[in-house]
């Protein structure tokens, strides 16, 4: 089933510290799209990571869904969870998270492990992978022979090696220089493009943001959505 949408429907999400409780998100509602990408910008502890998060089934809304075209994914099931997230989901986080006893094709490729698949044809995928970002001379190589830059590159192949219809990324350069972080980005880019993904990334970095066709803003709890005509994507 091609999978077009991505939608929030009614979703709040309050943090209890003690005696004092905090609202981050309140009656959020919105439609993401494939062959669309989304900049989610505000402060810090504003709610950016909360709302990745309930939108990639990491964490539960207190109210509210999220739906994959029609369909409402269901929490409290961790099966369905997991297999509506390994379908149609890819996450790239902060921290590239890597696996330091795989080499670096098998961390490409630890979707097709996790799920038992070691055929022929995935690790030709994630070779012609790390061809595209031209790493394939390490996909023999430890984790610990890559600088961060490359290792975050090594992150983003695994989390598109399923041809997911949503990329998630929550501050994929937060921890890059400048000229790595713009590598990460012209990456998000050209497979957004080429896979006609929808891509879902939060940052501090207007630089970064303008690179999106849509700036959202978490404002009041809620969302504000901008039309990036300057985006060139």
């Amino acid at each position: 089933m091609a999978i077009e949408q991505l939608a929030l429907e009614n979703i709040s999400k309050t943090f209890t510290q003690s005696t004092s409780q905090t609202t981050i998100l309140r009656n959020v509602s919105y439609a993401f799209q494939t062959n669309l990408s989304y900049a989610i910008m505000g402060p810090s502890g504003v709610g950016k990571s909360t709302l990745l998060h309930i939108i990639s089934g990491i964490e539960k809304p207190d109210n509210g869904h999220v739906k994959i075209n029609n369909q409402i994914i269901n929490y409290h099931n961790f099966e369905q969870r997991i297999a509506a997230l390994h379908n149609n989901i890819g996450i790239l986080f902060q921290q590239p998270s890597l696996i330091n006893e795989l080499n670096v094709l098998e961390n490409v490729m630890l979707t097709a492990l996790t799920h038992n698949k070691f055929e022929y044809e995935y690790q030709q995928r994630a070779l012609e992978l790390l061809k595209s970002i031209n790493l394939e001379d390490k996909a023999y190589s430890s984790i610990y022979t890559l600088s961060g830059g490359q290792q975050q590159r090594i992150a983003l192949l695994r989390a598109i090696f399923h041809r997911p219809s949503f990329l998630i990324a929550d501050e994929p350069t937060g921890n890059l220089d400048k000229n790595s972080a713009h590598q990460i980005m012209d990456l998000l880019n050209l497979y957004q493009k080429q896979y006609a993904m929808g891509l879902i990334i939060s940052t501090h970095d207007i630089e970064i943001a303008k690179r999106c066709n849509i700036i959202l803003n978490i404002e009041n709890q809620n969302l504000s959505a901008t039309k990036n005509t300057d985006s060139g994507n």
